[in-house]
């Protein structure tokens, strides 16, 4: 049996190891990726790949997925879910251009520190309906595991999280899904019931739906999972209709996709995932959370870990931040 510890170690491991994998193709084609690769071996085997402007991606490192997760990791550890100024300071302190940062949120993080008075207006700064891209929902993994007992807390953490760069419905709701997604696996079992499953997923819908505006677009998408899985359709085929793209409408349902289509190999997962070409990066992070969340530490292949190049975030050391949210969760637990 699957331990709850392990669980929470898998998501954040999983989501690492997603980002890393996923970030040396990110924004190109699915054909391109196939004609290039066969599998994600082949990707890690290589040192470097050349970016768009000429400068090259060491293959290993991590990009602002991870980076911002373990900014709400340590927030909910050490500040608790109820200040988004003093997450936006952590997002502000640990911004790194070089980690491939969306333009909208880079300018959030560059304008913090001189607007910190007005910090709840910078997310509108490029966007005035707030950002629907995924970067919310890309960081959601220590929100699922922490909250995967207490869905208001959850709810109220992912709004949160997201107001400080993402504060458009469509990203609020995509960030709420993954994390639900997450705390769904973390009070399941071992044998994952799809059916009940996306019925559960569809409950949290429809909450959304009572304290917002009704997430229609992720109504379709789930319909559309459904469906695909019901005539076994290969993630490459249903993303099609969903999308691999940088808005949350489309890279949280198909990070579910992939995860759904391929629930009991971690691998195969990551494989569907950065193979369907476009923000590789994100998709294979979600989707390698919801994984790990699932299978446990012990699904994530060593090889895999080992061609990490980063000192600053390891899978150890994020397998100690897994490790103090779920003593958070179990303590909550008990004196719940």
């Amino acid at each position: 049996m699957v331990t709850l510890t392990q669980r929470f170690t898998g998501c954040l491991v999983g989501g690492l190891l997603g980002d890393v994998i996923g970030a040396p193709v990110e924004a190109e084609s699915a054909a391109y990726i196939r004609k290039t690769f066969r599998t994600v071996d082949d990707i890690l085997a290589l040192d470097r790949v050349e970016e768009l402007l000429g400068a090259y991606w060491t293959v290993g490192r991590y990009t602002d997925d991870t980076q911002m997760t373990l900014c709400v990791a340590e927030w909910l550890l050490e500040d608790g879910p109820t200040d988004g100024c003093k997450l936006l300071a952590r997002f502000s302190e640990a911004f790194r251009p070089a980690r491939r940062y969306g333009s909208s949120t880079a300018a959030i993080l560059q304008a913090f520190e001189e607007h910190q008075e007005e910090w709840r207006a910078l997310a509108t700064l490029m966007f005035p309906s707030g950002s629907y891209g995924n970067g919310s929902a890309m960081r959601v993994g220590p929100i699922g595991c922490l909250y995967y007992q207490d869905p208001p807390a959850l709810f109220k953490a992912c709004r949160v999280s997201s107001l400080t760069t993402h504060s458009h419905p469509l990203a609020i709701q995509g960030a709420t899904l993954q994390a639900s997604a997450i705390a769904a696996l973390m009070r399941g079992g071992d044998v994952l019931e799809v059916d009940r499953y996306l019925q559960s997923l569809d409950l949290v819908l429809k909450r959304l739906a009572r304290e917002g505006p009704e997430p229609m677009e992720y109504r379709q998408a789930l319909q559309t999972i459904a469906d695909g899985l019901a005539a076994s359709h290969e993630p490459a085929r249903v993303a099609e209709t969903l999308g691999t793209g940088l808005e949350a409408k489309e890279a949280v349902p198909m990070a579910l996709y992939c995860f759904l289509f391929a629930r009991d190999s971690f691998e195969q997962v990551i494989h569907h995932a950065v193979f369907l070409g476009g923000d590789t990066d994100t998709i294979a992070s979600m989707a390698g959370a919801l994984s790990g969340a699932f299978l446990g530490e012990k699904c994530l292949p060593g090889r895999w870990c080992a061609r990490l190049r980063d000192e600053d975030i390891t899978p150890g050391s994020m397998a100690g931040l897994a490790r103090q949210l779920a003593g958070r969760a179990e303590c909550s637990n008990l004196g719940s």
